[in-house]
C-alpha cells in the first residue's frame, strides 16, 4: 500500500541510553556510519539469520550487513542504473528496499517497493555478501510489491498489491531457485474486494509451519487474513479492525501490517492506522488459536503497530513495534504491556530469534538490539 510512504512522521535517531519506567528491558541501539557520516535511511526491511548475522534494507538503495552482533555493519547499498521517463525528460531512481530475506552472511534477497511504471518496483539477489547484486524481476506494469517470504532457501512468494485495487485480488509471484527468477500465480480466493497490503515492515505474509499467511485491509469491509497450505489457493477470515468508510477503497490507511504464527494453531495479527492522529484500539492487534480460522481482538488497547514477532520456544512471548513504542505479550496476544517508554519508538520491523534476542529496524538509521528475559 502507498500511503506508508508519506504519513508517518520523521523523529531523531534513537539513543541507547534512553530510560525506561517498565522494568529493565529497553532497545539498545548503536547509530550506524557510512562514508559520509550516520546512516539516515529508513529500514523497513529486516533479516535476522542469527544472534551474529543480521541485514537490514530501506531508503536511499540501502542495505546493510553485521556478522559480529552489531558492533559494526558493512554499507552494501545497491548500485543500479535503474532511471524512468516521462514527458520531461529522463531520471534516475532511488530504491526503497522495503523487505529483505537473508540466509547466511552471503546470500541475500532484497524487494524494491513504489510505483512499477516508475521502475521503483524490483528484486535483487546477492550471492558475494552484497558485494555484488542481480537484479531478478521488475514488473511490466504499475504494480506495488509488498513483502517476501519462505519456505526454505529455494522456495519463497512475493506479495504485490493489486493493479486495480477495486476489482482485482491481490498478487502472487513464486520463486523454485532462491529469488532468482519469478513467475506469476495463478490463485483462487485471494479476492479482497479493495484492500491492499501494507509494505510497513516485510511481514504482511509469511510462512510457519508449513502453512502461509497474508494480511490485507485498507477499505471500509474488515481486515483479511488469508491462510493456505500450497500458496496457490487461499481460504480467509474477517477480523473486528475495519477502516475508514468515507476513504477511497484500497487507500484508508486502517488495516493489519503484519502476521506471525506460532507452529500451526497460534497467530497474531498488528496493524491500525499509520495516520499520526490515530487513537488507540483493541481491534490494532488480534490473535488466532485456530490456526487462523478465527480471530479475537486483544483485550489491551495498542496504538498503531507495523510489526510482530513470536519469541521462538518460548510459549505465547511475543513482541509488536511500532512509530509508538514497543508492547510485549506472555498470553499470545490476549492482552499486551508497555515494553519500553515512549522515546524508544522509531521501528518499523521486529524478528526474534531462540535465546530471546529480538532486533528491531526503523527511520533514521534506527536499528535496535534487545533481550527478554
Amino acid at each position: 500500500m502507498h500511503l506508508s510512504l508519506t504519513l508517518l512522521p520523521s523523529l531523531a535517531l534513537l539513543s541507547s541510553g534512553s530510560p525506561t519506567s517498565y522494568g529493565t528491558n529497553k532497545w539498545q541501539t548503536k547509530p550506524i556510519n557510512n562514508a559520509n557520516g550516520p546512516v539516515t535511511a529508513g529500514f523497513r526491511g529486516l533479516s535476522v539469520v542469527s544472534d551474529r548475522i543480521v541485514w537490514v534494507s530501506g531508503t536511499k538503495n540501502s542495505v546493510y550487513r553485521t556478522t559480529d552482533g552489531g558492533a559494526t555493519w558493512d554499507d552494501r547499498a545497491i548500485v543500479h542504473n535503474e532511471s524512468f521517463t516521462n514527458e520531461t525528460g529522463t531520471y534516475p531512481v532511488v530504491l526503497d528496499f522495503r523487505d529483505i530475506q537473508a540466509f547466511n552472511s552471503r546470500v541475500a534477497i532484497a524487494m524494491a517497493a513504489g510505483e512499477g511504471s516508475l521502475n521503483q518496483t524490483s528484486v535483487w539477489h546477492t550471492e558475494d555478501g552484497g558485494k555484488h547484486w542481480r537484479k531478478s524481476r521488475t514488473p511490466k506494469n504499475p504494480v506495488f510489491y509488498d513483502s517476501l517470504a519462505w519456505e526454505n532457501q529455494r522456495h519463497g512468494l512475493m506479495l504485490q498489491d493489486a493493479a486495480n485495487a477495486s476489482t482485482e485480488s491481490l498478487g502472487l509471484l513464486e520463486t523454485h531457485d532462491g529469488g532468482k527468477s519469478w513467475k506469476n500465480v495463478h490463485t483462487t480466493g485471494l479476492e479482497a474486494k479493495g484492500q491492499a497490503a501494507f509494505a510497513a515492515s516485510g511481514t504482511c505474509i509469511a510462512f510457519a509451519a508449513g502453512r502461509w499467511y497474508i494480511v490485507a485491509g485498507g477499505s471500509p469491509d474488515p481486515s483479511r487474513v488469508f491462510r493456505s497450505w500450497n500458496g496457490h489457493d487461499w481460504k480467509s477470515s474477517n477480523t473486528s479492525l475495519i477502516g475508514d468508510p468515507d476513504v477511497e477503497l484500497g487507500y484508508s490507511g486502517y488495516g493489519y501490517n503484519s502476521v506471525a504464527f506460532n507452529g500451526l494453531k497460534n497467530g497474531l495479527v498488528v496493524g491500525g492506522s499509520f495516520g499520526v492522529d490515530a487513537p488507540a484500539s483493541k481491534d490494532n492487534a488480534a490473535y488466532s488459536h485456530d490456526g487462523g480460522r478465527t480471530w479475537k481482538s486483544s483485550k489491551s488497547a495498542l496504538l498503531y503497530r507495523s510489526g510482530v514477532s513470536w519469541l521462538p520456544g518460548r510459549g505465547g512471548l511475543a513482541v509488536a513495534v511500532g512509530q509508538t513504542g514497543t508492547n510485549l505479550t506472555r498470553d499470545g496476544g490476549i492482552t499486551w504491556r508497555a515494553l519500553t517508554d515512549e522515546k524508544q519508538n522509531a521501528f518499523y520491523a521486529v524478528q526474534c530469534v531462540k535465546g530471546g534476542t529480538c532486533w528491531a529496524s526503523g527511520r533514521a538509521g534506527a536499528v535496535g538490539k534487545i533481550i527478554i528475559s
